[in-house]
């Protein structure tokens, strides 16, 4: 059977990312799994505003406080991880805001899975930046919770977004840990077309045929969108099968807030009640 042996959980917020920190714990004692914890701080860009001659001293100023609210910050996450069972690496890590997706890329390279809170409505630029640096330059798939995750199973129901692609076939194979076991898999295709170079004559149909033969119970909802978002026909199913889990893979085509099936998954990402795995 699969496993993640090595699971990472990024934080940038000791109150805001508990779901993270809860989901990674939960995971690493399903599958007896090493637990890191990369606390990252987001540095001030250097002021603009000033004079070149006062600018050093300003930002010295800012960086000084930046370092003591991280330091403080980093106290409350450590006293958090400690009343857990596991033991935690604990590691940190400080960046320009714009870079801290990078920094916290190279940190996931050397995991199994990166574990985060997903971005919310009003969130703030640096966990976009983050989901975005893990999902396009690690390598590795992102797991992101939604804010109110309390530490309950993941991927005994989960929710395939299955478009036939090389992504939504990453996604699925780094998902193939979490759905192994699962009291039920349910691919969802969404406004899907029979293609050559894609779905083949029915689309879900060859996609189902392999799980079943890994052992999965899969169900396949060809949806049809009516004019709806993917996103929102997505959900929709996921709720229908009460899911706990959607897979699905992420596109490059401009930042990460425009995913799923290449339309716009901000709501998505920003609103699932659902844990994301996301891959590319």
């Amino acid at each position: 059977m699969a496993a993640y042996k090595d699971i990472l959980t990024l934080v940038l917020d000791a109150d805001l990312d508990r779901s993270a920190l809860a989901a990674a714990e939960m995971l690493a004692e399903r599958f007896d799994a090493a637990l890191s914890c990369a606390f990252l701080t987001a540095l001030p860009d250097e002021p603009l505003a000033y004079e070149p001659s006062v600018v050093a001293g300003v930002w010295a100023e800012l960086l000084g406080r930046a370092r003591e609210d991280s330091a403080a910050a980093r106290a409350k996450v450590e006293a958090l991880v400690g009343r857990g069972t596991r033991r935690v690496e604990m590691r940190s890590a400080e960046a320009l805001a714009r870079d801290l997706g990078r920094v916290a890329a190279v940190h996931a390279r050397y995991a199994d899975l990166a574990v985060m809170t997903r971005p919310s409505e009003g969130g703030g630029e640096a966990r976009h930046e983050l989901v975005e640096g893990v999902l396009f330059h690690s390598g590795r798939p992102a797991l992101l919770v939604p804010p109110d995750y309390a530490g309950q199973p993941i991927g005994r129901r989960p929710v395939v977004a299955w478009d036939a692609s090389r992504e939504a076939t990453r996604a699925l194979g780094d998902a193939q840990a979490l759905i192994e076991g699962a009291d039920a898999v349910t691919v969802v295709t969404v406004d899907a077309r029979p293609k050559a170079f894609g779905h083949g004559d029915q689309p879900g149909a060859n996609i189902a045929a392999h799980l079943n033969r890994r052992g999965c119970k899969v169900d396949v909802r060809n949806v049809a969108s009516g004019g709806a978002s993917a996103a929102e026909s997505l959900l929709n199913e996921a709720r229908a099968v009460n899911a706990d889990l959607i897979v699905m893979g992420g596109y490059a085509h401009a930042r990460v807030r425009e995913l799923l099936f290449g339309g716009a998954t901000r709501d998505l990402l920003e609103l699932s009640p659902f844990p994301l795995l996301l891959a590319h």
